[in-house]
């Protein structure tokens, strides 16, 4: 049967799975995708931009997949939001060349973390971190020496199949929000790349630093491959894939 090849824009609640990449017995976002598409008759092997650990939340997520040709987009675009309520959302669709790969055609990617040190309301805790925060002085200084490239081998977990450790962060903003009478704080990370648990380990090494638990040399020394200082991530529920950029024109005429 003649395919075609869509790409789709996901957002997705991380606290209802088990991580992005399928498992066994357990609820993952592939594993949803894969029985949802199988209930309409769809085989199709999952290609995403990046996978997400369990607990974390994606906004920008992209992942492809053929289906058969005669899928009108939008049809299939209704059909899959109604089966995957209520955790996962398709914000976009496309129609997209055989060859497009979500992960290795993106240029950027950009994770959002989010965190309080008062959270008052309960029903907020799935998707907002509680951490301890010291001084937020220390918090921009300490962001600041991750921007540009560095081997951040000893800012990421074990287990992860990148071929290299060196990654470029683009840039860091930090500032306050308002949700829901809550205020919290964002922190947006723009590179080429990141690593298994990196921005998790980032976060909790520069709050300890906010807190006073460790020194800015600490970090540094951390950063520089000298010595491990801090090896405690933050929680994952404060973690957003947020968005992933490509080249002008890949994609196009979404619905």
């Amino acid at each position: 049967m003649e395919k075609k090849r869509v790409a789709l824009k996901i957002a997705y609640n991380g606290a209802a799975f088990y991580g992005f990449a399928p498992q066994i017995d357990v609820q993952t976002v592939v594993g949803s995708l894969v029985e949802v598409l199988a209930s309409l008759g769809i085989e199709a092997l999952i290609l995403a931009a990046g996978r997400t650990d369990r607990g974390v939340h994606a906004t920008g997520q992209i992942v492809s997949f053929e289906v058969p040709v005669f899928w009108d987009l939008s049809r299939l675009k209704a059909l899959l939001n109604q089966k995957l309520y209520p955790h996962i959302y398709v914000k976009w669709i496309w129609h997209v060349d055989e060859g497009f790969h979500p992960r290795f055609d993106a240029l950027m990617r950009e994770y959002r973390y989010i965190f309080t040190p008062r959270l008052k309301n309960i029903f907020l805790s799935d998707f907002i971190s509680k951490e301890r925060v010291g001084d937020i002085k220390k918090l921009h200084q300490a962001l600041s020496l991750f921007i540009g490239e560095h081997n951040f081998e000893f800012f990421c977990k074990t287990g992860s199949d990148a071929k290299s450790n060196i990654r470029r962060i683009y840039n860091i903003r930090f500032y306050s929000y308002g949700i829901l009478n809550e205020t919290v704080f964002v922190v947006n990370f723009l590179g080429n790349g990141f690593l298994y648990s990196q921005i998790r380990l980032i976060m909790g090494a520069v709050l300890a630093y906010s807190r006073g638990d460790i020194n800015l040399l600490d970090i540094q020394n951390q950063l520089e491959l000298k010595e491990r200082s801090y090896a405690i991530p933050v929680s994952p529920n404060g973690l957003y894939l947020s968005k992933v950029f490509y080249e002008q024109g890949k994609l196009l005429g979404g619905l």
